[in-house]
């Protein structure tokens, strides 16, 4: 009895389908593959290699799209966690927020220097903020209020009183809260404030 020489290994043939080395019909038909579709031939080569078994590429391909998605995903995610204002809109005719690195105080700051500094590179947020703290620090000298860096501006008004020095405030609060436009104007405005709220102090000293 003739025994059969010719058998068929479906193992060897599933290998042989998906091994694009043998692809004959893609060679005939041309080239035109994608990165992502490159790339999926090469890892599910890989892991056919390493594990001894068939990968469908087609599989392979969806899986590593999957995974490109969820990593450009978790990058968004970390860049908002950690810098959440790229991602607020603001018109181009806004000016910079203060940000957290501006801690307000009145220790250890030239007010006249950098009060010339911002007016000089047209910061007119800064500027108004820096005619205010440097109206808190003489009120402070002057034993007019009890500085500390928790108290709001509304506390000091209650303070000082009525006058000048609650309209200076008002103007801050506005423009550091309020994200109204600062201008030269209104800081050479906030400057006349600061120079009654001075003048009321003098005055009443004199009298």
């Amino acid at each position: 009895m003739a025994t059969e020489t010719l058998q068929l290994d479906s193992l060897q043939l599933a290998r042989w389908r998906a091994d694009n080395d043998y692809d004959y019909d893609r060679e005939l038909a041309g080239g035109g593959q994608s990165i992502m579709e490159w790339l999926s031939e090469k890892v599910s080569r890989w892991l056919n290699r390493l594990f001894d078994q068939t990968f469908d590429s087609n599989a392979v391909y969806y899986a590593l799209v999957a995974l490109g998605a969820a990593a450009v995903l978790l990058v968004l995610w970390l860049v908002w966690k950690h810098h959440p204002g790229l991602f607020k809109r603001s018109g181009s005719h806004q000016q910079a927020p203060l940000t957290a690195t501006d801690e307000d105080t009145i220790y250890g700051i030239d007010f006249e220097a950098e009060l010339q500094r911002a007016l000089a590179r047209a910061d007119y947020r800064q500027a108004v903020r820096y005619v205010y703290l440097q109206t808190l620090a003489w009120l402070s000298e002057q034993k007019r209020i009890d500085w500390q860096p928790q108290k709001t501006p509304t506390q000091y008004v209650r303070e000082v009183g009525d006058g000048p020095f609650r309209e200076l405030s008002r103007h801050f609060v506005r423009v550091r809260y309020g994200n109204f436009d600062a201008t030269e104007a209104l800081v050479r405005q906030l400057q006349a404030l600061q120079a009654e709220v001075q003048g009321q102090q003098k005055g009443g000293e004199a009298s």
